[in-house]
């Protein structure tokens, strides 16, 4: 079956091929058993405890298992594509940022910051995810680099996910989820050693009495990325939280999350002739002492959870997010015009300055309600919810003229005190107040079938005012309906299969920025159809997979003659599928974990008002992603691993003129369990030192990290 047929084609194929799957499942198990209760992901999460002692073997890590937020159910049992990073897998990863944990999941293609972005960018399914972070459930979408030392998974749910999260998450959402108090006392100090020159310290300390427990999770880092001249990542954080009611029927938790960043930007090496330039891969077209950047995140959050009785929950959250950003950046771009013909000696390059500064905040209390309970033969699993949320984002932008810098050369120290003489170009406030409510409601009909069905609306104010342009401002207020539903069929023991649609939106202020060219038009819509399946082949390893469809039907879409008229008149399509597996595969061999996944990406452009964009593949959307990872615990406490991850060439562009190459990335780990609480690992990422790119634009392409050495050693009590 071709992927480009048409919509009413690939929906009748989709069950067609559904049914093939279907059959190729197993059908010799015993009979089908009653699904474990939903967990209440309001409550409690336990830490499992580590086995570190010996050559027992460690647990196998399912990406599969876990809670996930404001779903009805845990991720085994919800109908959706969902991919867990759990802790144990950041660890024996060594990753220490959220984009790098993120190389778990297919589907994702990274990218970096520009024109206003930074911080972690990335594409989820073909679609940006940008403002589609979470934590612990509630919206983080400010820019700044996320880092997992206070993370204990990362859940990314796939496809429209707008009943349960709001406006965006067209391709889906990344929430993660923290640390919290527990009722036991530990602790964890990890020490670690980088090359190319780096160091990472972190500390995870867990005290109980009583009913209340006090957690501190902190971090400092430093890290030259390897390949890059001149390029570093500088950060420290620390995330104290307390509960109160640990174990009873009321709980109180406050935690506070702050982050500092001091970091040099990286935009890059620009592209010549719709390639990148061919030179030395390290080069940096900055300056000393005039690129930088730095973030200050500060995020506190107060949750009271109340059970009722068993089976109805309510809670309430508050959470203010305080986002502080300043960024002086070089983008490289070529003076004048040159070919690939032009000898590189001759070209020069132009540091087109990238100057802002901004602040963002987020006030949000959300309320919501679980309720499990029966009527009749039916089982309900039900969450339901009120939103009341104000964004801003205060925004300003400067121009300046830097020296220009050789292509094939650039110096870094090329004017010793050299300072930007600042021209101020933009300076607005823009301010977003939502309301919203929802309701999902899983429902179980006896043995073999179970439905889902949830709707939302939600009212999304936006105003911009322009305090650099006289009279300019605007203002947007839209108000969005979605739903979701789902029909799921158990066959046999240890299957699950499911047919969902969903919808989602894309108010023009979404990223909260609004022009004269969106300011009047509707929110872009978005439909979703997924068929999937899960076979717990035994109950350490599961295999899940997914056909789905996503379909932007009336996607913003600017005139090639005229760029101050956008109209809704464009379509973008994503069809797809995806197959993932993790856990330990053979029940006799309990020491050998295995974690692998594959996704393919068909995405075109199906509408637009320019000619040369239409028949293309979107932007940033690899065809094909894969990951694979592979432990295996030997005697004497020692555990050896390692694995790939595969991401196929992308456009830099709608007009497909710009095309970044594919690569595969390679990376190990060695552990070993000196003594019971002490654990010595060595992280090799990147061994083959492969050249790859990770940003993609139209001007100037990102590469990555080099080869990393990383080495820690940590103790636990």
């Amino acid at each position: 079956m071709s992927l480009r047929e048409t919509p009413a084609n690939w929906q009748s194929n989709l069950g067609l091929m559904g049914l093939g799957l279907l059959a190729a499942l197993p059908g010799n198990a015993s009979a089908q058993t009653a699904p474990a209760a939903a967990p209440d992901t309001a409550t409690q999460v336990t830490l499992p405890e580590l086995n570190v002692g010996g050559t027992a073997p460690n647990p196998p890590i399912r990406t599969d298992i876990g809670n996930a937020p404001r779903l009805p159910t845990g991720v085994q049992d919800a109908p959706q594509s969902i991919s867990v990073v759990p802790r144990a897998l950041i660890d024996e990863r060594g990753a220490t940022s959220l984009r790098e944990a993120l190389r778990n999941v297919t589907g994702i293609s990274l990218a970096a910051g520009e024109g206003g972005l930074s911080g972690d960018n990335l594409t989820l399914r073909g679609f940006s995810a940008t403002n589609d972070f979470y934590i612990d459930g509630i919206r983080d979408s400010a820019p700044y680099t996320r880092d997992p030392f206070n993370v204990e998974s990362i859940e990314v749910l796939k496809g429209p996910s707008a009943v349960m999260f709001g406006r965006g998450s067209t391709g889906g959402v990344i929430n993660q989820t923290s640390r919290a108090p527990q009722a036991r006392t530990f602790g964890e100090f990890t020490m670690s050693g980088m090359d190319p020159m780096g160091f990472r310290a972190t500390t995870d300390i867990n005290v109980n009495v009583g009913n209340v427990a006090v957690r501190l999770n902190a971090m400092a880092m430093h890290q030259d990325v390897a390949r890059r001249n001149n390029v570093y990542n500088e950060r420290w954080g620390v995330a104290p939280s307390i509960t109160w009611g640990l174990g009873g029927d009321t709980q109180v938790t406050f935690s506070y999350l702050h982050q500092t960043e001091n970091n040099i930007p990286d935009f890059g090496i620009p592209i010549i002739g719709n390639r990148v330039a061919n030179v030395n891969v390290s080069n940096f077209y900055g300056l000393r002492n005039v690129d930088r950047e730095q973030y200050v995140t500060d995020v506190m959050t107060a949750r009271i959870q109340h059970r009722f009785t068993e089976g109805v929950n309510l809670s309430n959250t508050t959470r203010y997010g305080n986002y502080y950003r300043d960024v002086s950046a070089t983008a490289p771009r070529i003076v004048g015009t040159a070919t690939v013909n032009t000898p590189l000696a001759n070209i020069l390059v132009n540091r087109q300055a990238q100057l802002r500064a901004g602040l963002s905040t987020i006030l949000e209390n959300q309320t919501e309600l679980r309720v499990q309970a029966r009527t009749g033969p039916l089982e309900h699993n039900v969450v339901s919810g009120l939103e009341v949320g104000r964004e801003s984002v205060q925004l300003r932008r400067w121009t300046a003229t830097r020296p220009t810098a050789s292509l094939v050369a650039p110096n870094y120290d090329q004017m010793p005190g050299y300072q930007d003489a600042r021209s101020l170009t933009a300076d607005t406030l823009t301010v977003a107040n939502r309301i919203a409510v929802y309701a999902v409601d899983q429902i179980r009909i006896g043995q073999y079938f179970e439905v889902l069905g949830g709707v939302r609306f939600e009212n999304y104010d936006a105003s911009v005012t322009n305090r650099f342009v006289a009279n300019a401002n605007l203002s947007r207020d839209d108000n969005m309906w979605s739903w979701r539903g789902a029909l799921v069929f158990k066959p046999v023991r240890g299957v699950r299969t499911y047919f969902a649609a969903g919808t989602s939106y894309n108010p023009s202020a979404e990223s909260l920025a609004l022009t004269t060219a969106t300011s009047n038009l509707a929110p872009e819509s978005n439909i979703s159809y997924e068929f999937g399946a899960s076979w717990e082949v035994n109950r350490n390893f599961e295999i899940r997979g997914a056909l789905f469809q996503i379909d932007k039907e009336n996607a913003r879409t600017t005139d090639p003659t005229n760029a101050t008229v956008t109209v809704l008149q464009g379509e973008q399509r994503v069809q797809g599928f995806e197959i993932s597996a993790s856990g330990a595969p053979i029940p006799s061999v309990p020491q050998w974990n295995v974690i692998a996944g594959y996704t393919y990406l068909n995405s075109e452009i199906v509408k637009s008002r320019n000619p040369a964009e239409v028949g293309r593949q979107m932007l940033n959307t690899p065809q094909n992603t894969a990951t694979f990872w592979t432990t295996y615990d030997l005697p004497y406490g020692f555990t050896i691993g390692g694995g790939a991850s595969y991401v196929d060439s992308r456009y830099a562009n709608t007009a497909n003129t710009v095309r970044v190459p594919s690569y595969t990335r390679y990376d190990a780990t060695v552990a070993w369990n000196i003594s019971q609480g002490l654990t010595a690992r060595l992280n090799g990422l990147n061994l083959t030192d492969r050249k790859f790119y990770e940003g993609v634009y139209q001007g100037n392409i990102t590469p990555g990290a080099g080869r990393t050495i990383i080495a820690s050693l940590t103790a636990r009590f």
